[in-house]
């Protein structure tokens, strides 16, 4: 039996503090790790329903396009077939942007991909709506592309809007997934920052 103050005494009383601290530090560590991954999960989440919201009205905006299209295909409106033509390719363009964004939400290079053929879109259908209102067409045919005008204006609001709350979300994402320490966490589990349309 060891006196209290014996050497041996003080160094199993040191080297049980230093493990007891040691483990402290460890279960900090991983809360931490756990709430971290949480966040970043949540933030996620959160991004990807906002793109959930904004898929929708692009959809809507790809139908309208659509019944741009059966409405020119008749002999009711003739204009030129080369901003009609420009028309389809990119709006067959922006389909096949948004089918490969839907699939990956957050990814970079399909956010990249979908704010160009977006552009693309929008110039070659206002090209058109501004030929359009330029022309004498008949009656019938005017009021139709009319109103085609009118709801894609506000099928732009409502985009707009859309796409501003999934620019908030992905903001708030990558500034997680930026953020020391987090960002530790973030390179170890895959998290890469996320595009904004």
């Amino acid at each position: 039996i060891h006196p209290p103050n014996s050497p041996t005494v003080f160094s199993t009383g040191l080297l049980r503090m230093f493990l007891t601290s040691w483990f402290i530090v460890l279960a900090v560590l991983l809360f931490w790790a756990v709430g971290a991954y949480n966040r970043l999960m949540r933030l996620r989440s959160s991004a990807i329903q906002a793109f959930g919201a904004l898929d929708a009205e692009l959809v809507r905006r790809t139908a309208l396009l659509g019944e741009y299209d059966a409405v020119v295909s008749g002999p009711r409106l003739p204009a030129d077939a080369q901003r009609h033509e420009a028309l389809r390719a990119s709006g067959t363009q922006f389909a096949a942007s948004l089918a490969v964004m839907r699939s990956r939400p957050l990814d970079a290079n399909a956010g990249t991909a979908l704010s160009a053929a977006g552009k693309v879109l929008d110039a070659a259908w206002q090209s058109l709506v501004d030929a359009v209102q330029k022309q004498d067409s008949d009656v019938d045919a005017s009021a139709t592309m009319a109103s085609l005008i009118q709801r894609s204006e506000l099928q732009r609001a409502q985009i707009d809007s859309a796409t501003t709350q999934f620019n908030n979300a992905v903001d708030l994402y990558n500034k997680a997934v930026a953020q020391f320490p987090a960002n530790v966490l973030a390179w170890v589990f895959g998290f890469k920052p996320a595009h904004m349309l």
